[in-house]
């Protein structure tokens, strides 16, 4: 059996992500990953009513993207999550996209390698992690340290040269 990071996040692609080639726009990528990262933080206790009441939130530091497959119009994706590695300020995520075929198989649409950072709103600096969410995030690495390393993180880009 193969184990799996969790799904946090799921939608259908909307009209107004497409482009041209009548498939969806790799802006809209980024978004749908953004959602998932703003679901897994509510989950963690980085919600938006809690920054509003303590001023600690998260920021993006690096993203990683790959569009594997396309998807179109009305498709269903999810959006998977691995806690790849965190310290007491970051975390590095990685997020899988996967989409649904007509015959309800699944198949890779993107990938998102991630590096975020708790901050301070008030003073617009990096911040430690406040202790429960901390302990959310701890145990989020517990309960994912049977997951193996996906073997598309860390990747470079460049023309490959035979």
């Amino acid at each position: 059996m193969t184990v799996t990071a969790p799904v946090i996040y799921s939608t259908r692609i909307k009209p107004e992500w497409l482009d041209y080639n009548n498939h969806m726009n790799v802006a809209y990528y980024v978004l749908i990953f953004d959602l998932a990262g703003v679901e897994l933080v509510s989950q963690l206790g980085l919600s938006e009513a809690e920054t509003e009441k303590t001023g600690i939130s998260w920021m993006v530091l690096e993203n990683h993207i790959t569009y594997n497959n396309e998807v179109v119009l009305d498709q269903p994706v999810e959006i998977r999550c691995q806690l790849i590695d965190h310290d007491n300020k970051r975390l590095h995520l990685y997020f899988e996209m996967f989409a649904q075929a007509e015959d309800g198989s699944q198949y890779l649409a993107s990938t998102l390698e991630q590096m975020a950072m708790c901050v301070d709103l008030n003073s617009r600096s990096s911040c430690e992690f406040p202790e429960p969410v901390a302990s959310r995030i701890n145990a989020m690495a517990k309960q994912q340290s049977e997951l193996p390393t996906p073997e598309n993180i860390g990747r470079r880009i460049g023309i490959r040269r035979r």
